[in-house]
């Protein structure tokens, strides 16, 4: 009878333990598959489950070897290289939010000629703080100017640094009617032009790299200028608290060369 019990009790206790254990894996396979991420419902961002370091599982780009943004030192000075030739024309305002940024819609017309060819002023758009790091030093605004070549698609980007001081005169026209809404974007027959926004110092740093956000393409010339432009702290605070804070880690060099102009 004894012997019997012992059995019995021996048994409940396999059965016991087969239960915690069918449990725990039960339990380990839910946590893994709640951290799967489908790609047909994925929206990147900038924080939590859609952060930067999880855009590579549904865009294979933002892995590669030449992403952006990076931060910039030991740049190598090129003589080869020279002013950057724009030719901005006054256009009214277009500004449209979409969710990641504020992106001033630019009017056909405008354009950068690089070698020869001329890239179109497509908008440029706001990142808070800035992507670009100048010897690990962030600054509060960078500004992307995205020119595109109508034959190859590919990309030339210009960044310009804003520090906090006094008010930028070229905000100053916008920033009171910057749309939060991806339904309401703001128009206005003022006109402006974006050739206001650089510096009085035309040097840049050069390299190539990729878009800053997803789908992270390689096909991006960058030029950093060297010198950075004022916005004033209640400026850079409007657009702050609408975009928040969109930007991207600064990604290795792997090898990259950074150029340096005047």
């Amino acid at each position: 009878m004894k012997k019997l019990l012992l059995i019995k009790m021996k048994k409940i206790k396999i059965l016991i333990f087969c239960s915690i254990t069918i449990f725990f894996f039960s339990c380990e396979k839910n946590q893994n598959d709640s951290e799967v991420i489908d790609c047909d419902y994925y929206h990147w961002g900038y924080d939590g489950d859609s952060s930067p370091d999880t855009w590579s599982t549904c865009y294979s780009d933002c892995e590669g070897q030449s992403q952006s943004p990076i931060n910039i030192e030991g740049a190598t000075v090129d003589t080869s290289l020279s002013a950057l030739n724009t030719n901005y024309q006054d256009v009214p305002i277009e500004l449209n939010y979409n969710g990641h940024t504020i992106d001033f819609l630019y009017e056909a017309g405008s354009s950068l000629d690089l070698n020869g060819v001329d890239y179109n002023l497509v908008q440029f758009h706001f990142h808070t703080h800035s992507e670009h790091s100048i010897d690990s030093n962030f600054l509060p605004l960078e500004i992307h100017l995205v020119h595109k070549d109508p034959i190859t698609e590919n990309l030339a980007v210009i960044s310009v640094l804003f520090d906090e001081g006094s008010d930028n005169a070229f905000l100053s026209k916008f920033i009171d009617n910057l749309p939060d809404s991806v339904d309401i974007p703001f128009n206005s027959s003022e006109l402006v032009n974006v050739s206001d926004v650089f510096p009085e110092n035309n040097g840049y740093y050069s390299y190539s790299g990729s878009l800053t956000t997803p789908p992270c393409s390689e096909n991006v010339s960058w030029f950093v200028m060297k010198s950075t432009m004022e916005a004033s702290v209640s400026q850079i605070t409007k657009l702050q608290g609408i975009i928040k804070d969109n930007f991207r880690p600064v990604e290795p060099l792997n090898g990259r060369e950074i150029k340096s102009f005047n």
